[in-house]
């Protein structure tokens, strides 16, 4: 009896197993597929072609595996990185398999063909590219192009930071322009803004101007303007050369008072700015009574002397300035008036005893014709490089035999030494040298 018992509960159980076959078999062939967000999209891969779906629901789908197939499905939603899970026939899974879309997606999207995209350090696309932005992290991206100012975008995906956005369009309209050729210790000033240095990059922004002033000591500024307009042909170049090839030097002159006269055309007095244009030259004089005069060429040529940045020029005192004097009698002819009591000839004879006081040597002596004319005399001052010459001349105006005689002081200099000069380096001199003007102070205090 026992026996037929145990055989029946074997009986019982084994059928029980054929009949529970079918609905675990069944279980195996489906799967349910969810997704932590309602309306991400559940689509089958083909096998064939990774690139063609086959859609099969949103959010929660029951996916009939198949034999013989990858069983590939691609979750997905817009801003988010697609995911793809595969379920082989052969293995064995659970019920229900929750896919989680986590990390966020965005698409950047340039309106420039060749924009280059850069995520971090990584080139990631040029014109277009999908950024990933991880789960908890923050990723950084960059769209830049030639001749235009870079764009950042900070991109989070974090619970306490703004959602990324599911399409970035970068729009590259600011221009920049990069300066070239700078001398070392060039400034350069944007607009009214301070000048400062190692500034070699300008933005222009769209719709407006830059105007850019470049200046360092020494040197002509330049300025350039640079418009960023719609439409327009001159847009700004991607690169700009700079040139500063003509240069400025200050003059100061001490006194403050002097004169300072550019290529012989007065322009101010003690101080004065000038610009020396390439492969030219301005000749500067500076000039002041008293004092020695001043004149130099400044030349922006090769092989030319080096240029000042700032020439300090103090005039030396004039030592035949302080030895003479200024008189409208020099360099005239002056008639003498003589006392009716002297004759012709005893005035010839004080004239000739006067005038050989300080010029011993006479070049020409005729009393019949009444005329004397001595030999230069020549006095150099300011360590030999201003000559001063002088000489007398005494004519008869009229009849010998009558007292109508008349002098003439001359006075003449030359810049350089005497020995150095000719006849045609000297000019007549408004001054007297003291010792000659007592001459004549003499003269006409004896005859009259």
């Amino acid at each position: 009896m026992r026996t037929y018992i145990n055989k029946m509960s074997r009986f019982f159980l084994s059928c029980l197993f054929i009949l529970s076959l079918p609905f675990y078999l069944q279980a195996q062939n489906k799967i349910k597929i969810s997704c932590n967000h309602d309306d991400a999209i559940i689509s089958k891969v083909d096998d064939a072609s990774d690139a063609a779906l086959t859609r099969l629901g949103i959010g929660t789908v029951d996916f009939k595996l198949e034999k013989d197939s990858k069983n590939k499905l691609l979750v997905t939603k817009d801003g988010y990185e697609p995911v793809y899970v595969e379920f082989p026939k052969t293995d064995k899974y659970e019920k229900e398999h929750l896919v989680l879309l986590e990390n966020r997606e965005v698409l950047i999207e340039s309106d420039h063909e060749d924009a280059m995209i850069f995520s971090g350090d990584a080139h990631v696309g040029t014109k277009t590219a999908k950024i990933i932005i991880p789960k908890d992290e923050s990723v950084t991206v960059f769209v830049n192009k030639s001749g235009y100012v870079t764009q950042k975008f900070e991109f989070h995906n974090k619970p306490d930071s703004q959602s990324p956005p599911i399409k970035q369009a970068v729009l590259l309209k600011d221009r920049i322009v990069n300066l070239e050729n700078l001398p070392e210790g060039a400034l350069v000033a944007i607009g009214d803004g301070e000048p400062l240095q190692k500034i070699s990059k300008i933005e222009v922004p769209f719709g407006k101007c830059v105007e850019v002033h470049i200046s360092k000591e020494g040197f002509a500024g330049v300025t350039k303007e640079f418009c960023n307009m719609a439409g327009a042909d001159n847009a700004p170049p991607i690169n700009q050369k700079v040139v500063m090839d003509d240069r400025v030097v200050k003059i100061s002159a001490s006194p403050e008072d002097a004169s300072i006269a550019l290529n012989g055309k007065m322009e101010g007095f003690g101080s004065l700015e000038i610009i020396i244009l390439k492969g030219k030259c301005q000749r500067i004089t500076i000039t002041k009574d008293g004092f020695i005069t001043f004149s130099k060429n400044y030349c922006n040529q090769p092989n030319s002397e080096a240029l000042p940045v700032l020439e300090d020029v103090v005039l030396l005192e004039d030592e035949a300035y302080g030895s003479s004097l200024l008189s409208e009698k020099i360099n005239t002819r002056l008639p003498l008036a003589t006392r009716a009591s002297i004759s012709s000839a005893d005035a010839w004879k004080i004239l000739i005893s006067i005038v050989t006081k300080e010029f011993d040597v006479l070049e020409t002596v005729d009393f019949n014709a009444g005329y004397l004319i001595t030999a230069w005399k020549q006095d150099v001052f300011n360590e030999e490089t201003f000559t001063i010459r002088s000489r007398v001349i005494i004519t008869n105006n009229g009849d010998t035999s009558e007292n109508n005689y008349s002098v003439k002081m001359v006075s003449q200099y030359a810049n350089g030494a005497a020995d150095e000069m000719e006849d045609s380096d000297f000019k007549d001199w408004n001054r007297i040298l003291k010792k000659y003007y007592d001459i004549l102070d003499e003269i006409e205090m004896r005859l009259q």
